[in-house]
């Protein structure tokens, strides 16, 4: 199989799952959840909203492409760990609980993530420290950069990315 939601072009390796992978900037690749990916880009939506007013679920999910059950789970999520606000009722919705340019893709990462610290090998899913297969050995040095990565961009930073796009 070639490609995935992100990038249908980006040719996909034996043991890693299409929705876990991501193209950004040139040849650096990143290792989401699809749940990641859905969080990022609702936030994103979020952030592109000018006049700070409240979007509702099934807004952001009709221009996202997101499906709205699986985004009021992330939404909820995302609110428990204060980085949306939300209003119920009729007139309610939801909001960025912070500026954009102070919620950085780590913050998302961490919350919505499975295994935020990436201790295991994408490859042969091992979590020891001596190498069982021959990538383990650059794991750690690769997801060391990863989130060194992440906690440098923003969800600013992506909602202009993604209205380039």
């Amino acid at each position: 199989m070639i490609g995935n939601d992100y990038c249908p072009t980006l040719p996909l390796k034996a043991n890693i799952k299409a929705e876990k992978i991501i193209r950004i900037a040139g040849n650096s690749l990143m290792v989401f959840s699809k749940g990641t990916g859905y969080g990022i880009r609702a936030l994103a939506y979020l952030a592109r909203q000018t006049d700070l007013r409240l979007c509702g679920l099934n807004e952001i999910a009709v221009s996202e492409k997101i499906p709205p059950v699986y985004l009021r789970k992330l939404l909820a999520e995302l609110r428990r760990h204060r980085l949306v606000r939300s209003v119920k009722g009729v007139h309610g919705g939801y909001l960025l609980a912070r500026d954009p340019q102070n919620i950085t893709l780590w913050d998302v990462f961490s919350v919505l993530d499975q295994d935020p610290y990436l201790d295991e090998c994408i490859l042969c899913h091992s979590r020891d420290e001596s190498p069982s297969c021959p990538f383990c050995g650059e794991w750690k040095r690769i997801r060391d950069d990863l989130i060194v990565h992440l906690k440098g961009k923003t969800i600013a930073d992506f909602a202009t990315y993604s209205t380039a796009v």
